[in-house]
């Protein structure tokens, strides 16, 4: 049975679309409501790492940065997208999903629980548009990743035959895609971004 007419047994791609963005706002959501409800010891160590950040900005060691970022993100796409060609993969990558959106919402909300207004306008320059790609990137890997593994598991299920090969050919071209996608990310997050942060702290008085 090709991939075509499996469709019609699985889950189609705008359901898991709308599931995602779902997820999505809940996780940004909850990670930024949740440096409201920790304790303030935890909220006054927040804030010492956001200062010792800014304050360091400019040792940041660019080579370092780079090969950190690149092999964080190229991990996490690799590992998401493996997870698709297995019939175990949907919880791991949904779980995975979730942690990544809510940590940029706590990210957010450590902006500005450090700098007040000053701190939105980081949280933004933060936001845009870095992580915005990243969010990109994350939702289609996650999508492609569950659609996969769940036309997986129909065909174990029900016994059914499915075309692997152009499977796996337009799953590779989605790999390749986001990796693309993630490195030019990387490279401005940790290359311009650094850049023009300096200039708008030092304009905000930071």
């Amino acid at each position: 049975m090709t991939l075509n007419k499996l469709r019609y047994g699985a889950i189609n791609n705008k359901k898991i679309i709308m599931f995602l963005l779902g997820l999505c706002i809940i996780g940004i959501v909850g990670g930024s409501l949740f440096i409201t409800i920790i304790s303030k010891n935890d909220q006054k160590l927040i804030i010492y790492y956001m200062n010792n950040f800014i304050t360091n900005i400019n040792k940041i060691n660019l080579k370092d940065a780079i090969i950190n970022s690149l092999f964080t993100n190229m991990l996490y796409i690799i590992s998401v997208w493996l997870l698709g060609i297995s019939v175990i993969g949907i919880p791991i990558v949904i779980f995975m999903y979730f942690s990544k959106i809510f940590t940029l919402g706590f990210s957010i909300s450590a902006f500005i629980i450090t700098y007040k207004l000053k701190g939105l306008v980081l949280a933004l320059l933060y936001v845009f548009p870095t992580q915005i790609l990243n969010i990109g990137i994350y939702t289609l890997i996650t999508l492609y990743s569950i659609k996969i593994s769940n036309n997986l598991i129909y065909s174990v299920f029900n016994k059914k035959e499915i075309n692997m090969k152009k499977i796996i050919n337009k799953y590779i071209y989605i790999l390749v895609i986001c990796l693309s996608v993630s490195i030019f990310s990387l490279l401005y997050e940790n290359i311009i971004l650094p850049f023009i942060l300096k200039k708008i702290i030092l304009l905000l008085n930071i």
